[in-house]
């Protein structure tokens, strides 16, 4: 937040009104066609988009390079194949997306999609990622708290899907996957320094045949192989978070001596 045309508070006030709007454009456009729902969504999604973009001026996170540690390479691949296996097997994109081009709603679930990814992924992922970033500068695992508290935001938010008449046990289990699924994306934002991939990814993961018609999720899993499941995905991105958090650390450290030497 250090380049931020914004003081934390008041950027974390703006991120709140970003939000709250968000979230009310799903209640103002309740009863139009989803095609006009998803257009105003989208709209709204790149519009606050901007205004974030604006405010931070830039979309990295970091400005300098972190070289990996041999224990974060290896981490860093097991939580990439972790990925893959969401990616491909337990919520298999590929399938998804041969189902939405045969949807009705194709041009509507491609912009409701959108703008869950453009919006969800810069308010979470960008402006109170960087806010927790600059809250958590002085510790030694600040990307680690600062993933972990924009994502348990970014799952709470799907509490309010309780009031559009959702069921108490798929909506905790929407907002313990989605928590996990955070945290996820928010390894790919400070790793690859850049919102592209989580735009892309989270829009990947959405884009579903019928989104456009239906946004709650009805299904309930049992709850013993679902915190098995989400609980390997959370480990495997804690270490791997942490193992960056000390390669990020140790090559700051080498680039303050490099500065030292000059």
């Amino acid at each position: 937040m250090s380049k931020s045309r914004l003081s934390i508070p008041m950027a974390l006030l703006v991120t709140i009104g970003l939000i709250i709007c968000y979230l009310g454009t799903d209640v103002v456009l309740k009863g139009t066609t989803p095609f006009v729902h998803a257009g105003f969504r989208l709209l709204y999604a790149l519009i606050a988009s901007g205004i974030i973009y604006y405010i931070l001026r830039t979309a990295k996170v970091r400005t300098g390079r972190v070289t990996y540690s041999r224990a974060t390479k290896i981490w860093g691949i097991i939580f990439l194949a972790a990925f893959l296996i969401l990616f491909l097997l337990l919520d298999p994109i590929p399938q998804h997306i041969w189902a939405v081009f045969h949807s009705h709603t194709f041009i509507a679930d491609t912009m409701m999609a959108l703008s869950a990814g453009f919006a969800e992924e810069f308010l979470f992922r960008g402006i109170l990622l960087s806010i927790f970033i600059q809250l958590f500068k002085n510790n030694a695992l600040k990307y680690t708290f600062s993933v972990c508290a924009s994502a348990l935001c970014f799952g709470s938010i799907h509490l309010v899907n309780l009031i559009g008449g959702q069921l108490l046990t798929p909506t905790l289990q929407q907002v313990i996957y989605a928590f996990v699924l955070g945290i996820m994306l928010g390894s790919v934002r400070i790793t690859t320094n850049t919102m592209m991939w989580p735009v892309l990814t989270h829009f990947l993961f959405d884009w579903q045949a019928g989104i456009s018609v239906n946004t709650h999720f009805d299904g309930a899993a049992s709850w013993l192989p679902f915190f098995i499941v989400w609980g390997a995905f959370f480990t495997v991105t804690a270490i791997f978070l942490v193992t960056y958090d000390h390669s990020a650390d140790r090559s700051q450290l080498h680039a303050f001596d490099s500065f030292n030497l000059k």
